[in-house]
């Protein structure tokens, strides 16, 4: 089966075999799962055999599976993200929690049986927002301020928010917002506008040359491009480019 993409705003989606997999680490938070068999994983030296994971962000992993799998790569600085963080602190290791996994593997059973890529973006769309519904009631950020900054960028994401913006909506001094943030969050407020130009330059990417779309989104040049992409997804832009 020909590998499949689908991105939003806060996540990216992927179907497919992923057997070239070396130790790395990105800023995305990474869930997995695989019905045909199950991948090893490894994590801090340890070997895990499972078939279903969840890495957090900079966590340096290595993911080795021969069939298809299902791979879910979110913004930690979102709604989603933070909610999935959060969650997972309930958690032993770094198998995906149990209610998540069941519903995950009732989705990934049905694109199987019916291969409507379509309904699998869809359906994972509607089970990622509906369990961060409760996200406010459920959990919380020491500061509020950081809450509602997370909430403010992902309402605005369409357009740049500024440090100076951003800060004030959170009635914090530039500088102190840029600590809290990263105290918080343990993730730069740069890192959190890098994912969000990486995004915007990914339906360039599905038309246009890496060399161009890195020019059009402000890269240096198409090095910077894809070091930066890595960095973020785990995989090159190259990797995408190939299954147009």
């Amino acid at each position: 089966m020909d590998k499949k993409f689908h991105f939003r705003q806060n996540y990216g989606l992927f179907f497919g075999a992923l057997n070239q997999n070396k130790p790395h680490k990105h800023y995305a938070v990474q869930i997995g799962m695989s019905l045909s068999s199950a991948f090893t994983l490894t994590v801090d030296d340890k070997i895990i055999e499972t078939n279903t994971c969840f890495i957090n962000s900079n966590q340096k992993h290595q993911l080795i599976n021969e069939g298809n799998q299902l791979t879910i790569l979110i913004n930690p600085i979102s709604r989603i993200g933070h909610y999935l963080i959060l969650k997972q602190k309930e958690e032993q290791g770094f198998e995906l929690n149990t209610h998540l996994s069941a519903a995950f593997k009732k989705i990934l059973e049905n694109y199987i049986r019916h291969q409507s890529f379509v309904k699998l973006c869809l359906d994972i769309h509607l089970l990622l927002n509906q369990s961060t519904d409760d996200y406010q009631k459920e959990y919380y950020v020491e500061d509020d301020r950081i809450l509602n900054a997370i909430e403010y960028l992902d309402k605005n994401f369409d357009r740049v928010v500024s440090l100076e913006e951003i800060a004030a909506t959170c009635f914090l001094s530039e500088s102190r917002f840029l600590h809290l943030f990263k105290e918080k969050t343990n993730i730069s407020f740069r890192r959190y506008q890098l994912w969000n130009k990486i995004v915007k330059s990914l339906p360039v990417l599905a038309s246009q040359s890496i060399t161009t779309t890195a020019h059009q989104l402000g890269f240096s040049d198409s090095s910077h491009y894809t070091r930066t992409f890595k960095e973020t997804f785990g995989i090159t832009p190259k990797f995408i480019a190939s299954s147009k």
